[in-house]
């Protein structure tokens, strides 16, 4: 059995269409529901609203469970048990799109390795073994393989930020406001960082720059700091295990981007955001090292709805949730 990789090809897109837009037309889209999104309604609410102004056909994912990445990072599961929730959740959703969007760099590399994982003779029987007790305890099927190792999905995944980037031409031409030159920091995240799909090429990380890229195109300053490319601080089990020594990294993050007067700090994964805005972990923070942070932080997503000018209802409905969001809103949206 062939495993296929079904990460989008990027470049493959960009070679073959002038507007890489035109790829995603006539295709049914689906958005993938991280667990973390309940944080930030606004992640969802930033791809869901632009995807249907350009007259997309998108849903949200049905019938799946979480990506279970935390359980598979904190030895909680085995990489058998690790495939078969992720095989589930692409059988499912294969079901029903053709393309699936995801807002998270932990649930993005979960569908795609738990996938790499079946290259396993051994995995794979057992991942195998797992979906048909699941079938079996679920009364069998709805519909035909439903709980079957797939061979060939068309199903293909691509991260948010890539699909904002490699639309971004039409994505500026759907703006209100402009970020005006504010100085911002970026953060990627370790599972973005380090992707699977870059490991073919010569180096074992391969240079991102797409938010920085992002930034200029939408009139703001990318602005480097020393702690750039390192971790939020959730590292799966040692925010539980060791929670102070998790949240000095965090902290060093948040001060190293306040110390180059960052406005704020851009990431495109809610596990980030959660863990370097979590008002606990600010007050934590506090308590250890006697320095109230006041860096806010936002999801791509997010920040696309506010330069989207979403003051209607939703917009207004978000902000109020959050005063992180609202603080950037009234710098980006300020005469």
């Amino acid at each position: 059995m062939e495993i296929n990789n079904l990460a989008i090809d990027l470049e493959e897109i960009e070679k073959r269409y002038e507007n890489p837009l035109d790829f995603f037309r006539g295709k049914k889209l689906c958005l993938f529901k991280a667990c973390l999104e309940k944080y930030f309604p606004g992640v969802r609410f930033g791809i869901h609203d632009f995807l249907e102004e350009l007259g997309l056909e998108v849903t949200i994912c049905q019938n799946q469970s979480c990506c279970s990445g935390t359980f598979f990072q904190r030895n909680l599961i085995t990489r058998a048990q690790f495939a078969a929730i992720n095989e589930r959740n692409i059988n499912e959703i294969n079901h029903q799109a053709d393309i699936l969007l995801v807002s998270c760099n932990g649930c993005y590399n979960s569908l795609l390795r738990g996938r790499d994982f079946l290259k396993d003779n051994i995995v794979r029987k057992k991942t195998q073994d797992i979906l048909n007790k699941v079938k079996e305890k679920m009364g069998g099927e709805k519909y035909p393989e439903q709980y079957d190792i797939l061979e060939n999905p068309k199903l293909r995944i691509i991260h948010d930020l890539d699909f904002f980037y490699l639309i971004r031409e039409e994505l500026v031409n759907t703006l209100k406001f402009g970020l005006k030159g504010i100085k911002i920091a970026v953060h990627y995240g370790c599972h973005y960082l380090n992707l699977d799909r870059d490991k073919d090429t010569n180096t074992y990380l391969k240079d991102k720059t797409k938010l920085e890229e992002l930034i200029r195109l939408f009139g703001g300053v990318p602005i480097d700091y020393q702690e750039r490319e390192s971790c939020c601080g959730w590292g799966a089990s040692q925010i539980v295990i060791h929670p102070d020594d998790a949240l000095k990294i965090t902290y060093k993050k948040l001060k190293s981007a306040e110390n180059v007067n960052a406005c704020f700090i851009l990431m495109p994964c809610p596990t980030c955001l959660y863990t370097l805005s979590k008002p606990e972990f600010r007050d934590r923070m506090h308590k250890i090292f006697n320095d109230k942070l006041e860096i806010p932080t936002i999801h791509l997503n997010e920040l696309i709805a506010i330069l989207r000018g979403c003051e209607e209802e939703q917009c207004i409905t978000l902000r109020r949730k959050s005063p992180r969001f609202d603080q950037i809103y009234a710098h980006i949206t300020e005469e």
